[in-house]
């Protein structure tokens, strides 16, 4: 099976994307699409509590 690559943008080596070295990246791709939907969850409950008075005032 072929391991995914990246290539070196400075050297263009292509860097094979182990499992070890795939951890770190995948996790904090993670965390941010993580902090991503919080932010919007958020976003929409604030929303979702501004229509009852929203209403109220047409």
């Amino acid at each position: 099976m072929n391991e995914p690559t990246i290539t070196c943008s400075n050297c263009h080596i292509e860097i094979r994307l182990t499992e070890s070295l795939a951890a770190p990246l995948l996790a904090a791709t993670h965390q941010q699409y993580q902090q991503r939907l919080a932010q919007k969850d958020h976003e929409i409950a604030k929303r979702e509590q501004d229509i009852p008075a929203s209403r109220k005032s047409i």
